[in-house]
């Protein structure tokens, strides 16, 4: 699960739209290693919101947490901030300059991602290799509930929400959603989850639920939502439909996504297969809900949305369709 390599390039300021981002601390974040965290912000002139998730790997045991380092670490900080922002990303999602950008005059907010929890834990677990002991604060969850409040603080009453992630952003934009959703009762509000896919039943294996329940304590968050999300975490896409009946929820992947299968111990035909399977028995059956899925083993795609196609659909037109047509022009797209 790749972590944002770019975002946009640094500028000057210019009254309230800037392609300038700047950072914000927010009380009460930390990342793993127990050092305070926050969020990226950049204006814009439309009283819409875009709301990401960023990505970096996960971690549960001290194998992929201490010997792998399979997640992104702490610090995140301005210091790390200002560094990924002062690199270019042209022709991304945050591409302010991209005359088709659906989300080119909203105001961006970035989340960062230090836990190794997909966003969705609030614990504190040691972990030992040898002789080495850690405590490794998975605050995902916790950090996300700061981060939100913050935000709804400057922004009570927005009219439209794009809630956006990427890899382990995209797991915790679709985790989080039921939370952004109640924070802004009376918005026009979009799911938008880029390489995330929570698969059915036990595509996702029950020892890893099992694992990331234990080091995560994800339990309550789901239970909050709907008890039966504990042992099939696609249940989330109907349950949100069903909750939230005007919003209109998408999910990108690649067919044989390299990253995302490894982290779930699959093989590229069986992590296929079960994408598909999703797709097909629970995303499609939904009336808002769709996927534009691509061939290949790629991993991420709303950092290069103007060369991400799919059957001759480019990815950005997509998005302005899922934005403003209605629900018969706006439909899926696969392989």
């Amino acid at each position: 699960m790749a972590v944002l390599t770019a975002l946009m390039v640094m500028g000057t300021g210019c009254d309230k739209k800037s392609v300038e981002w700047s950072w914000m601390d927010v009380s009460g974040s930390t990342c793993d290693e127990g050092t305070p965290t926050g969020i990226g912000v950049n204006l814009g002139d439309s009283n819409n919101l875009f709301i990401f998730f960023n990505g970096g790997g996960a971690c549960w045991d001290s194998v992929t947490c201490l010997q792998l380092n399979a997640s992104t670490h702490g610090p995140f900080t301005r210091t790390q901030f200002e560094a990924l922002a002062a690199r270019s990303s042209a022709d991304s999602i945050f591409d302010r300059q991209l005359a088709n950008n659906p989300y080119k005059d909203w105001t961006m907010f970035f989340i960062p991602y230090c836990t190794g929890d997909l966003h969705v834990g609030n614990a504190d677990a040691v972990y030992t290799l040898g002789s080495t002991s850690k405590t490794f604060h998975h605050k995902g969850r916790a950090n996300t509930e700061a981060f939100i409040a913050h935000i709804a603080t400057s922004f009570p009453n927005p009219e439209q929400v794009v809630v956006a992630g990427a890899s382990a952003g995209g797991f915790g934009a679709t985790l989080n959603y039921d939370l952004i959703r109640s924070t802004f009762p009376h918005a026009k509000v979009f799911l938008l989850d880029d390489s995330g896919p929570l698969l059915k039943n036990n595509a996702i294996s029950p020892t890893l639920r099992e694992a990331w329940a234990r080091a995560w304590n994800y339990v309550p968050v789901l239970d909050a939502i709907d008890p039966v999300l504990k042992n099939d975490f696609s249940a989330l896409y109907p349950v949100l439909a069903r909750k939230y009946p005007n919003d209109r929820m998408a999910l990108l992947s690649s067919e044989q996504d390299q990253t995302i299968r490894t982290y779930l111990g699959l093989s590229a035909t069986d992590f296929q297969s079960a994408l598909r399977d999703l797709d097909a028995t629970v995303l499609e059956p939904l009336p808002n809900t769709r996927s534009f899925i691509t061939t290949g083993q790629d991993h991420t795609m709303l950092f290069d949305v103007v060369s991400q196609r799919s059957r001759g659909v480019l990815l950005l037109e997509w998005l302005n369709q899922m934005q403003g047509a209605s629900d018969a022009d706006w439909s899926s797209v696969r392989p």
